[in-house]
């Protein structure tokens, strides 16, 4: 594509020093052959511009698609159909869809009065995020290659790139099948949309809680026995703060976590577990867990357009979002940070009662060792460290296995000593 320009605009160029010699020499000699000429060049670029011109006129231009999202790996695909409403052919015509996708599809094509073409368009998805869509751009060039004339149809429309996902068969069981999955009973005296039993009416008992099919068939007054409903909530927390970090997209820190923030999510949806999403963008995200079923794709759509862009550091934002977990939630928490203040505010919460862990996408695996900071400049997180407050820590390369990765935590301790896992230290 960048040949064909440069090779255009070469003609151009040519074609303009042409008209500028033929000029010269016309007004320095006054020969006619020269006039005759330079009147010839003349005409044939108001014949080319305006071929170009009417071939873009009397098109109309229709793009069908059924999906407005996508996943990475995917293909963008539509039908997009022309019709030739004038009586003139068009010729030499140059269809693309409009849009900020890597390689969007498109065709040349030519049509007779009346005629109707419709040809499939087919972009690879390689990237997540939310996309300019739908408009249509079609080019017209002349027989002399000196114009290229565009026009677009249609109105842009987003269509949403949805992160990649891995299955994830051998999750750690602490998190796959997390120990809070079934619902727990807790007496309370308000109604709820929760009643577990019935037992005898009692002096001052509402008229309210009176189960009356059962009273009938035991022939004395019953009322029902109402509980809070508590079921295991898991959260995904993604450190998305920009200096935690490191990588040119799309092979770096920030796609690896947003693949493994998809992946749990979809395994936990799967596992019929609500789940909820805290990230520390610029903009900052907690979506609390839901059992509706759009909420799949609510986080899905909000992993496709978040960016590592944020300024709240990771531990500050761990302690805002203390108030909305509970011992009945499970947190795991996504970061490359470099940073090891944030171990003490998932202590805290591991205090709380809060089920932590902790996936660390190794950083040191998308930079040059030479770039990379000397072991031991900012610390150390250690395996031992974390497990001692009961928290496992798993470690995420970058080409590596996600889901043999999540399978089992960093061996410690005297497990070390009996494994063949190495990486026991983590190196900030």
């Amino acid at each position: 594509m960048i040949k064909q320009t440069v090779s255009r605009h070469r003609r151009k160029i040519l074609f303009g020093l042409l008209i500028l010699t033929v000029l010269f020499y016309a007004l320095g000699t006054g020969f006619p052959f020269f006039y005759r000429l330079l009147f010839t060049l003349l005409l044939l670029c108001a014949i080319g511009y305006g071929w170009a011109w009417l071939n873009l006129r009397g098109i109309d231009v229709r793009l069908t698609r059924l999906d407005t999202r996508g996943r990475v790996g995917d293909f963008l695909e539509g039908q997009i159909q022309l019709f030739n409403r004038a009586r003139l052919p068009k010729s030499w015509l140059e269809v693309v869809e409009d849009t900020d996708l890597a390689d969007p599809g498109g065709r040349t094509v030519a049509l007779v009065k009346g005629q109707v073409r419709s040809f499939r368009i087919a972009t690879y998805l390689s990237r997540r995020g939310i996309y300019r869509t739908g408009r249509v751009r079609v080019t017209a060039r002349d027989p002399f290659g000196l114009f290229r004339l565009s026009r677009t149809f249609l109105n842009d429309q987003a269509y949403t790139v949805l992160p990649q996902t891995v299955p994830l068969p051998d999750l750690d069981r602490r998190f796959a099948n997390l120990p809070s999955d079934t619902a727990f009973s807790r007496r309370t005296p308000a109604i709820t949309p929760e009643s577990s039993t019935v037992r005898d009416y009692a002096h001052g008992d509402s008229l309210r809680r009176i189960h009356w099919p059962y009273t009938a068939r035991m022939n004395r007054l019953m009322v029902k026995e109402f509980d809070i409903g508590i079921s295991a909530q898991a959260w995904v927390l993604l450190d998305m703060e920009r200096r935690s970090h490191v990588g040119e997209p799309p092979d770096n820190t920030e796609e690896l976590a947003v693949t493994v923030a998809a992946s749990l999510v979809q395994r936990w949806d799967e596992q019929a577990v609500p789940v909820g999403l805290a990230a520390n963008a610029a903009d900052l995200w907690m979506l609390k867990p839901d059992r509706r079923p759009a909420q799949l794709g609510i986080l899905m759509e909000t992993l496709a357009g978040i960016r590592a862009d944020g300024a709240l550091s990771l531990e500050r934002f761990i302690y805002d979002l203390r108030p909305h977990l509970s011992g009945f939630n499970a947190l795991m928490t996504i970061t490359s940070s470099r940073r090891p203040e944030w171990t003490a505010a998932l202590v805290g919460l591991r205090r709380q009662g809060v089920n932590v862990a902790v996936c660390y996408v190794d950083h040191t695996s998308f930079v040059a060792p030479a770039s990379g900071a000397a072991p031991g400049t900012t610390g150390h997180i250690t395996a031992e460290y974390l497990a001692q407050h009961d928290i496992p820590l798993y470690l995420v390369r970058r080409n590596e296995d996600i889901n043999l990765a999540l399978s089992h935590p960093l061996a410690t301790g005297a497990e070390r000593m009996n494994s063949p896992v190495t990486d026991s230290v983590l190196t900030l």
